[in-house]
């Protein structure tokens, strides 16, 4: 469950939801666990396994094809995090100042009702706080420019 996440730090947090089981093999295969468990603070733009599922047969790619590629999956995984823990209110205030990822990509927002959208993901489950940041669940991989 997103509730039983909240007492560790976010790559273990997201190890414990089986929802982020292919984001967890591919920060895995990164060699990203150990900064994603760091201090932080982080906010972390988690997909879905459903939206790297979709994302991968976009690129005709498996799951083992992308892990091959360590750069460009650490690339891939690196435009989900944002150096700041910041929760869903304020992530919905960066309508006009798009956050820009450790990957070094600006993620503009947008707001339509309680829907808020990063990088053209929308927030499916926010707020989780993990000890070092906060992570929201996207329903798309957020490709690098």
């Amino acid at each position: 469950s997103f509730a039983g996440m909240t007492d560790d730090t976010a790559a273990t947090a997201a190890s414990n939801n089986p929802l982020l089981s292919t984001l967890v093999t591919a920060v895995t295969e990164a060699d990203l666990v150990d900064t994603l468990n760091s201090d932080g603070p982080f906010t972390i733009f988690a997909p879905t396994n459903e939206a790297f599922e979709d994302y991968l047969g976009e690129m005709g790619m498996t799951i083992e094809d992308a892990v091959a590629d360590t750069a460009a999956l650490s690339a891939l995984l690196t435009n989900h995090v944002v150096s700041a823990a910041d929760d869903s209110a304020m992530v919905a205030g960066m309508v006009d100042n798009p956050f820009v990822s450790l990957a070094g990509n600006e993620l503009p927002v947008s707001v339509d009702g309680d829907t808020i959208t990063i990088g053209g993901a929308e927030i499916v489950e926010a707020d989780i706080f993990a000890t070092n940041g906060v992570i929201h669940v996207i329903d798309t991989v957020l490709a690098p420019n």
